[in-house]
C-alpha cells in the first residue's frame, strides 16, 4: 500500500551525485541533523596539488563533544599515490582537533578499503564487522588526539573548510562515490526505487541501491515526513528488494543507525549480524542482512 499522491518506480543507473538524489540525500542529511544531538563543528580537510591545487585527497569529519568522527575514510583521487595523501590529510586534520581541544579521532573505514595507511599513523583498530557487502569487513579506528606540533608531508596545500562550499561538497561526493564503487572490484549496477509525485514527478523518498555479484546492497533510503506511516516506506522497500531477487542477488544488506529505521528492516526479513556502539546518543550503527 502506498499514499494516493505518490507511485513508487524503479530506476537503473541514477547518478547518486543527480538531481533527483541530491534531494534524497539532503532529506536523510536533514533528518540526521535533526535526531541526532547538535554537533559542535563539522568541516572538511581537503589535500590539494601543492602546484595546481586540485583536490588530491580529503576527509569530511563531525565532533560531537571532545569525540570527533570520520563516517567514510580519507578519500584519494586515482592514480596518484595514497600514502603520503592520506598522511598529509591526517596530520592537518588532527592538528585543527588538537586546536580545538578534542580528545580522541574516530575513523570508520568501509568495506573492502585499506586501513594500512592509518596503522602506520598510530590509528588502533577497535572494532572489525563483517562479513559485509561483498565479503569486505567494516573497520573502526581510533586515534588519541596529542597537543604537539603535527608535522605534515611536503607537496601538498592543505586547508580546513567550515563549512565547504556546496561545489566542493558535491566534488567529493562525486570522489568519494567513485572511489568506492572502484574498491568493491567487480562492476556495480545502481538501483533505485524512488517514490515520486504523481503529479510533479518530484523525489518524495527512495532507497538508492545497488547490485555487485551476488549481493544487493541497500544504500541510502530517506522518506518524506508526511508519507511515513502510511505504507509507502515498506511498499519501496519491497520494491527494492524484488528487483535484487530478478537481478539474481541472494543476499541484501543495509546499515541504519538508531536515530533512523532499526525496527522498520526486520520487517522485511533483514536480521541484525552487527552493532557498532557509540558515546553518541542515536549514532549507534545497526548493521543486517538477510537472504532474498
Amino acid at each position: 500500500m502506498t499514499a494516493p499522491a505518490v507511485r513508487i518506480s524503479i530506476e537503473y543507473d541514477v547518478p547518486v551525485t543527480g538531481p533527483d538524489a541530491d534531494i534524497v540525500l539532503g532529506g536523510l542529511m536533514a533528518y540526521n541533523a535533526a535526531t541526532l544531538p547538535p554537533a559542535q563543528g563539522r568541516f572538511v580537510t581537503v589535500a590539494g596539488d601543492g602546484e595546481t591545487g586540485a583536490p588530491q585527497a580529503g576527509l569530511s569529519l563531525t565532533q560531537w563533544g571532545r569525540d570527533a568522527y570520520c563516517f567514510w575514510g580519507v578519500w584519494t583521487v586515482p592514480g596518484i599515490d595514497p600514502g603520503p595523501a592520506i598522511a598529509a590529510v591526517l596530520a592537518r586534520t588532527e592538528a585543527e582537533l588538537a586546536r580545538r581541544d578534542v580528545d580522541r579521532f574516530i575513523m570508520i573505514v568501509r568495506a573492502h578499503d585499506d586501513t594500512a595507511p592509518y596503522l602506520a599513523a598510530g590509528y588502533a583498530v577497535r572494532q572489525v564487522i563483517g562479513p559485509h557487502i561483498r565479503g569486505g569487513v567494516f573497520t573502526i579506528l581510533e586515534r588519541r588526539i596529542s597537543k604537539g606540533e603535527a608535522t605534515t608531508p611536503a607537496g601538498f596545500a592543505l586547508a580546513i573548510h567550515e563549512p565547504p562550499p556546496r561545489h566542493l561538497a558535491k566534488e567529493i561526493w562525486r570522489i568519494t562515490d567513485a572511489r568506492r564503487q572502484g574498491l568493491l572490484g567487480s562492476p556495480v549496477k545502481l538501483v533505485a526505487a524512488y517514490v515520486r509525485d504523481i503529479v510533479t514527478n518530484a523525489p518524495r523518498g527512495a532507497a538508492l541501491c545497488y547490485a555487485v555479484d551476488s549481493d544487493f546492497m541497500v544504500d541510502m533510503v530517506w522518506l518524506e515526513d508526511s508519507l511515513r506511516g502510511t505504507g509507502t516506506g515498506y511498499a519501496m522497500l519491497a520494491a527494492a528488494l524484488d528487483e535484487g531477487r530478478r537481478l539474481g542477488c541472494t543476499r541484501a544488506a543495509v546499515e541504519t543507525m538508531d536515530c533512523q529505521a532499526p525496527q522498520f528492516y526486520p520487517l522485511h526479513g533483514f536480521q541484525r549480524f552487527g552493532l557498532a556502539e557509540y558515546d553518541v546518543p542515536g549514532l549507534n550503527m545497526n548493521f543486517y542482512d538477510m537472504k532474498l
